[in-house]
């Protein structure tokens, strides 16, 4: 029998589950309607907006959500809420600062501008209840998340609908993009006042906000650098190539977001039972997190198998030729992939442990190497090198990496261990329990 805590794990996993396989199928409905309608280029061009909007915008990442958690563990939460949301605010109003400036220096469209100034504000948007949400994923409420969540997915399916059966221009897509995140706001919002009814003391406390942001530093370096390598391939291809090219590559980086469709869930919901584990025997720690690495890593092999059986069907039935070359760059991310199931519970653990450096260097030695091996690829093999840039940084940054810092080298060794599906046989489940 599960224990009560092991089921709001568990009810928390199958939520977050829930909420990323709707909005994995409503994109996907949407990805089909928009790309096809719009064709390569004009896609590429939204997409291209998009990447430079993520890349620019990492200043956002210095509030790390691990981090934010860690902090709720010590107590008096709704400090750290609120103040958690007063730092990624001013982060966010940085963000938009440094994206106008970035468009007073290059020379694009209008198109293009006011893409990219609507992706900015919708910025800000988003991260107003990034401290609310910590809050429910620290509690495993992820529940009120996912109903926000889908509500406003599901409104901005319709609209982009809409919007393309009336056949307006790509930056009617953007709006509803910023409309729906007002909608997920407002309700998460709501959930927050009216369901939990938690009064927040209005107080700024300047030293919590530069000690959350301190202690985020290495986090945010690894997630932004990792942010830089996955959306670098999109910005040099735009650069190298064309924008057509670009929207071919995307549709393979927006599969990819449902292959990897379990790794939030598992990390958000594994994350506060890790805190536990490790303050209770670190020998049991480290037993638990071999066999969810194992299951992770399998999980993903096993959908990997059917992905290679249905991908080339999918694509064909459901893409215009111009896409055609997509599958083949999704063949290849594919095999990225696997180093991200592989490593599942890598950041998480080195939150815990205080050896965040080992990532923040990792990330940061893959950025170099994505963007060499991009700049070697691309007007080799064109998209393809690009993918095939991606899937040799993936594996040397989540993998190999580990190998040279002496605080991970056990972390390598139980990545390796969890390629094996004899540690999963061997091993008795229920300890997970």
């Amino acid at each position: 029998m599960l224990n009560t805590y092991t089921k709001k794990v568990f009810n928390n996993f199958l939520w977050l589950i829930f909420d990323k396989v709707v909005l994995a199928l409503v994109s996907l409905v949407v990805l089909i309607n928009v790309a096809n309608h719009y064709g390569p280029s004009e896609y590429g061009l939204y997409q291209y907006a998009l990447s430079l909007n993520l890349i620019f915008g990492v200043i956002v990442l210095f509030v790390d959500g691990k981090v934010v958690k860690k902090n709720f563990s010590k107590g008096d939460e709704l400090r750290v809420l609120f103040n958690t949301v007063i730092a990624k605010v001013v982060l966010s109003l940085l963000s938009l600062i440094i994206g106008i400036i970035l468009l007073v220096i290059i020379d694009e469209s209008q198109k293009f501008n006011l893409i990219y100034l609507l992706l900015l504000v919708n910025n800000i948007v988003v991260n107003l209840v990034f401290g609310i949400e910590c809050y429910f994923d620290y509690h495993l409420k992820s529940k009120n998340i996912v109903v926000a969540s889908n509500i406003a997915n599901a409104t901005s399916a319709v609209l982009q609908l809409v919007a393309v059966s009336l056949n307006f221009s790509i930056i009617a897509i953007v709006y509803v993009v910023l409309f729906s995140s007002l909608i997920k706001t407002s309700i998460i919002f709501y959930q927050f006042h009216k369901y939990y009814e938690k009064v927040i003391t209005l107080i700024i406390e300047k030293t919590l906000i530069y000690s959350i942001i301190r202690e985020s530093i290495p986090l945010a370096i690894a997630a932004a650098a990792a942010m830089i390598y996955a959306r670098t391939d999109l910005i040099m291809i735009g650069s190298m190539l064309n924008m057509e090219q670009v929207g071919i590559y995307s549709i393979s980086v927006q599969i990819m977001s449902v292959v990897i469709i379990a790794i939030v869930p598992i990390q958000v919901s594994i994350y506060p039972r890790m805190l536990e584990w490790y303050k209770e025997s670190q020998d049991m720690y480290y037993e638990k997190y071999q066999i969810i690495s194992s299951l992770a890593t399998w999980l993903f092999i096993l959908g990997a198998v059917i992905s290679l059986i249905v991908a080339p069907v999918f694509f064909d039935s459901l893409f215009s030729d111009e896409y055609s070359k997509s599958v083949d760059v999704f063949m290849i991310h594919l095999v990225g992939a696997l180093f991200i199931y592989n490593a599942v519970l890598r950041s998480s653990h080195f939150t815990i442990t205080g050896y965040t450096k080992v990532l923040m260097v990792s990330q940061i030695i893959a950025v170099f190497i994505n963007i060499l091996l991009n700049y070697l690829l691309i007007p080799e093999f064109g998209i393809i090198g690009a993918a095939i840039a991606t899937a040799v940084t993936q594996f040397l940054s989540l993998f190999v990496s580990n190998l040279f810092c002496k605080d991970s080298k056990n972390i390598f060794w139980i990545q390796l261990k969890g390629i094996n599906p004899l540690n999963i046989i061997r091993k008795d489940l229920k300890k997970l329990f």
